[in-house]
């Protein structure tokens, strides 16, 4: 396994770093693997306000560690997004039980500090796509209001510490990631799509964690096992979305928990009930198909399970607030551009 250490304060530094390591080129702040290394790639993006942003989808043949070593002073952090297709025997986010070592075999969202030394393993084989954040605490501040900020990270740090649970990869996070891991953004503001989608996912752990923490009772200790098995069930739920969905006694069987077990730790872990969750990532799914262009309407409802195309456009329009034939790219664009604009004059 290859063992690489770096502690660089932005992204395009790392990749630049593997280039090196690897005698490979760097193309627009893109690196490409090619065999016996293995394949994939690794983009980055320094954006503004100091924030700096990773995408990758990779597979190394024979694994690699990175090793971040401390920086002193002013801190960054880095929110990691990662999802894997590694087996499920081998998804043990800190198997070897040291501190601030992680196996990114796992689909889990991690948060860390350049204050401390930390080590990333990229298992063998494992097919690991990611989305990396790194910002500094008065991007934060000035993002998220300095109150909020400190709250949020005081409390989150502490409670990542009393309860080693990471936070699961759930539907509005992997919808955001899907738009970002391409090895090429066909974008016609490739820059402001970046920032815009990783200010995204920063709100939503920020404003998620928050709601959590006022409500008081939705931070629930899981064992590893239980992790896994409801993944499983996750995985299984949006799987197919073109017949009907597995029902609970399936589900349950999955998961070997009971049907109560299963639905209040689903909830717990996913944030909605089983079948809200499906829905909800089933609505998605069909936003996707028709932005992508490529398919009737009808088309897009038959391939997410609807044979009534009056219901599909009543669930449509009840999700996103408007009908299936008022999607389109132009519109998706002008969407984007008002949510740049309007983050823009919060700050």
């Amino acid at each position: 396994m290859t063992e690489l250490s770096y502690n660089n304060v932005d992204y395009k530094g790392l990749v630049n770093l593997l280039a090196r390591t690897f005698n490979l080129p760097v193309n627009e702040g893109s690196l490409l693997l090619t065999e016996p290394l293995g394949k994939g790639f690794f983009s980055a993006f320094n954006l503004p306000g100091g924030i700096s942003v990773l995408v990758s989808e990779t597979v190394f043949n024979s694994g690699i560690t990175m090793h971040r070593t401390a920086v002193a002073g002013h801190p960054n952090f880095i929110l990691q997004f990662n999802q894997s297709s590694q087996p499920e025997k081998e998804l043990n986010y800190n198997s070897s039980g040291e501190q601030h070592v992680y196996n990114l075999g796992k689909q889990a969202i991690l948060l860390t500090s350049s204050l401390t030394n930390s080590k990333f393993i990229f298992p063998p084989k494992a097919h690991i796509r990611s989305v990396k954040i790194m910002f500094g605490y008065d991007f934060l501040c000035e993002f998220a209001g300095k109150e909020l900020a400190d709250k949020f990270l005081t409390n989150y740090f502490s409670i990542q510490l009393k309860n080693s649970n990471p936070e699961p990869i759930g539907t509005d996070y992997r919808v955001i990631m899907d738009e970002l891991i391409k090895e090429r953004i066909e974008h016609p503001f490739r820059q402001k799509f970046v920032h815009n989608r990783a200010l995204q996912l920063l709100e939503k752990l920020v404003t998620g964690f928050i709601d959590k923490l006022e409500n008081n009772n939705q931070f629930i200790k899981l064992k590893d096992d239980e992790i896994n098995r409801l993944m499983k069930v996750e995985s299984m739920l949006i799987k197919d979305f073109s017949g009907v969905p597995p029902v609970i006694a399936t589900l349950s069987k999955v998961a070997a928990m009971s049907p109560t077990k299963l639905k209040r730790d689903f909830k717990a872990m996913y944030g909605l009930p089983i079948y809200e969750y499906y829905q909800k990532n089933r609505m998605l799914r069909a936003k996707t198909l028709l932005m992508a262009g490529k398919y009737a309407i009808k088309e897009v409802g038959i391939m997410v399970g609807y044979t009534n195309l009056g219901h599909f456009a009543g669930s449509f329009k009840k999700e996103f607030g408007v009908l299936p034939s008022e999607i389109s790219i132009d519109h998706h664009l002008v969407q984007d551009e008002d949510l740049i604009v309007s983050r823009s004059r919060k700050n």
